[in-house]
Order: structure tokens, then C-alpha cells, then sequence
């Protein structure tokens, strides 16, 4: 008597969609056991402070804020042309944010100088590198982000509404 031979077509047939339940189960056991831990009790807290984030980017952006910053020090100091369709702001705080290393990180207050629209600040020279940068009035009523590359010299940042979620 001859053994039977095994016909790989059919083994193929019932293994794969076999491994595939298997695989299948293995998968909705680990996700059961050890899935997404739920939100902290404090999240509503950063939600707001979102929403609020949000709602002085689109102050900035009503009041058109526009700036151009030169962060070359003259005689150690940075300067600051701020346009806005409003009175100016007792003084403008801008934090530049290195995009990897926080210890490059910098936050300047400037403070106007005899033509309203003229800032400055105390300063040293700034790294030629890619930046992440924030600009707000002192009192935090508008705020807007953007980002700037190289010696940050004559920089245009200009406040544009946040997106709007479509979900």
C-alpha cells in the first residue's frame, strides 16, 4: 500500500484562514488586555486650555498681527515692527522654540520704544537653525504661533486663523 500523498493546494487552503483566526484572536486578546488606558480626570482642564488657545489665535488673527522681527542684536538689542488693527500693546512677548534642543530656548519681552509701533528688547545673538515661534501682547488677549528658519533677520510673521476641525 502506497502512503498518500499530501496535496499542498489544500493545506494551503485551510492553513492560511486558519492562521488568520488565530492571528485574529491573539490580536483582540492583547488589545482587551492591554488597550489605551483611559483619559485622566483632569483632561476637560486641557481642553480648555485649548479652546482657549485657539480663541486668542483667532483674536490675532481679527486684529491682523503682523510683526517683523530682526533678532540680529544692534548694540544688544533685538527690534520688533508690530502692525495691528487696534491700539498697540504695552509690550510683546515672543518665545522662540528651537525645534530639538530646549536649551536653546529663548523668551523675550518687548517693549515699545517712541514710535508705537517699534519694539525692543535686550538680546544676544540667536542661533542660525529652524525655530518654532510664539508672539502675544502682555496681557495674553491675542497669540499666535509660527515657524522661522536661519538667522532670523527681517523674520514676517503674520497671524492667520486656526483651522477649523471639520469632524
Amino acid at each position: 500500500m502506497h502512503p498518500k500523498k499530501i496535496n499542498a493546494t489544500v493545506v494551503l487552503t485551510i492553513a492560511l484562514p486558519l492562521f488568520a483566526i488565530v492571528a485574529s484572536v491573539g490580536t483582540a486578546i492583547v488589545a482587551v488586555s492591554s488597550g489605551d488606558p483611559p483619559l485622566p480626570d483632569e483632561y476637560h482642564w486641557e481642553g480648555d486650555k485649548l479652546d482657549h488657545d485657539f480663541a486668542e489665535s483667532r483674536r490675532a488673527a481679527e486684529l491682523n498681527v503682523r510683526a517683523v522681527l530682526d533678532l540680529q542684536p544692534r548694540n544688544g538689542e533685538c527690534h520688533l515692527t508690530l502692525t495691528l488693527a487696534g491700539a498697540a500693546p504695552p509690550a510683546v512677548d515672543v518665545a522662540l522654540i528651537h525645534v530639538s534642543r530646549a536649551s536653546l530656548d529663548r523668551h523675550m519681552r518687548f517693549l515699545p520704544t517712541a514710535d508705537p509701533s517699534q519694539f525692543s528688547a535686550p538680546c544676544s545673538a540667536v542661533p542660525s537653525t529652524s525655530w518654532h515661534m510664539e508672539l502675544s501682547d502682555a496681557e495674553n488677549t491675542w497669540r499666535f504661533r509660527s515657524d522661522a528658519a536661519g538667522d532670523l533677520h527681517n523674520v514676517v510673521l503674520a497671524s492667520a486663523a486656526p483651522a477649523k476641525d471639520s469632524t
